[in-house]
């Protein structure tokens, strides 16, 4: 984002609208703090400024990394938002099968952000220990070597609002790596958030939850009832 000092007065109207305070007023003028700024396009689309001295940057690349993550305008390789569209519709796309689990890994939050670097750490710890990353997820599309979880060297200094990770795992791994996954978000300059799917199975049992249980987790449940309303696509359930 860009400010026309000619046109600002520093009323600071703008300054409401910045998630990550990336606004300050200097020498009674709106200034941008760059490097904290995730060019999520707040401050402009609120319309908090009268006079028109916001104006939004031509951005290139790698800095236009920073507002697929973080603008919900931003649509990149048809994928719109931080993650795939739901990993509770598992009932239309049949992504979690008998046996395996899907796990979800974010890092940073409004108010806080993380730099890709951070998401890379993490990305790497999940790829060792299981994980297959899912394809329509912007962060995958970011990686060098969706194999190991490396992205885009060119990319890792650069800060997003928030951004999620989303594999596939194997039940008898899921420990394995929640464990390794735990370990590493200790060492992030970031909030960090982890949630856990998989299908409930004939006897009403949630399989991920009691193997995570095993260890001394105790996942707060989120249930999603498919009414007819998705027109499931997922025929085969084994």
């Amino acid at each position: 984002m860009l400010v026309n000092h000619e046109l600002c007065v520093g009323c600071g109207n703008c300054m409401k609208y910045c998630a990550l305070g990336a606004i300050s007023i200097q020498a009674k003028k709106a200034v941008i703090d760059r490097d904290r700024c995730t060019e999520c396009g707040s401050c402009y689309r609120s319309k908090s400024c009268k006079l028109g001295a916001l104006t939004p940057e031509e951005l290139d690349w790698p800095r236009l990394a920073r507002s697929i993550m973080s603008d919900v305008t931003v649509v990149y390789k048809g994928i719109a938002g931080r993650g795939t569209e739901e990993m509770k519709t598992n009932d239309v796309t049949g992504r979690y099968k008998d046996g395996y689990s899907g796990v979800i890994i974010e890092l940073g939050r409004p108010s806080v952000s993380s730099s890709l670097r951070d998401l890379e750490y993490i990305a790497k710890i999940v790829s060792k220990h299981g994980g297959v990353f899912e394809d329509r997820n912007p962060i995958t599309a970011f990686m060098s070597n969706p194999s190991t979880g490396e992205i885009k060297p060119e990319l890792l200094d650069e800060r997003v609002m928030s951004g999620i990770i989303e594999v596939t795992i194997p039940n008898d791994r899921l420990i394995e790596m929640v464990e390794a996954v735990l370990e590493g978000s200790k060492h992030i300059d970031s909030v960090f958030s982890l949630g856990i799917a998989c299908k409930i199975d004939k006897d009403g049992n949630i399989p991920a939850r009691n193997i995570l249980e095993t260890i001394g987790l105790t996942p707060r449940p989120s249930y999603k009832v498919n009414v007819g309303l998705g027109r499931p696509e997922y025929k085969d359930w084994g």
